[in-house]
């Protein structure tokens, strides 16, 4: 799948069926968990976060996994990062979180072209491969993407854009620690 960045940043248009290869790892460990873990779950709600790359995902088993951006440091934070996704997600996240209840059919990590850019001294563009989340629900039959940019803005005009990788990570909450003589309570189960 080859996108054209433009000098404003529009978004590119995926096609996960066209490139769905896995993509060779660019560290001798993966990160995050595999992909399938997710297929047969149903989601309930997905959530994105304000002020991090990061899709966070919970399930009706009471589970919840994020999709995150490889290397991000939110202390160190360097270019914006955030993550993109076609259309149809887009529309649904409008407000930051969206309550659904679809079953994830397949889920995958895969490669994913795009046309990456710097316009600062002179004009340079190339091609960089980067690593999307595809995944789709019975409910639409539809491949759904998630993936990463990276974007430098000058005087409100995009000057640089690339791309990073993505990948899905296991969220484990735990239970808040009680205080020693804080009164019993009710369990909050929302």
């Amino acid at each position: 799948m080859a996108n054209q960045g433009t000098a404003l940043c529009t978004p590119p248009l995926p096609s996960p069926s066209k490139s769905r290869c896995h993509p060779v790892p660019l560290r001798l460990q993966s990160l995050g968990v595999d992909p399938s873990l997710l297929v047969g779950k149903v989601l309930r709600k997905l959530s994105r976060s304000s002020k991090h790359p990061t899709l966070t995902l919970d399930f009706s088993d009471n589970t919840t996994f994020q999709i995150l951006v490889d290397g991000y440091d939110p202390v160190h934070r360097g270019l914006p990062k955030e993550l993109e996704m076609d259309s149809s997600l887009e529309q649904l996240l409008t407000t930051g979180q969206a309550h659904v209840q679809w079953t994830i059919k397949d889920c995958a990590l895969i490669t994913l072209t795009d046309k990456a850019f710097e316009s600062r001294e002179r004009e340079q563009r190339w091609d960089q491969n980067h690593t999307g989340v595809a995944f789709r629900f019975v409910e639409d039959q539809m491949w759904h993407c998630v993936w990463a940019t990276l974007t430098d803005h000058d005087h409100g005009i995009c000057v640089f854009r690339s791309y990073d990788d993505v990948y899905i990570d296991q969220l484990h909450r735990f239970p808040r620690k009680r205080r020693a003589n804080a009164p019993d309570s009710p369990i909050d189960l929302r």
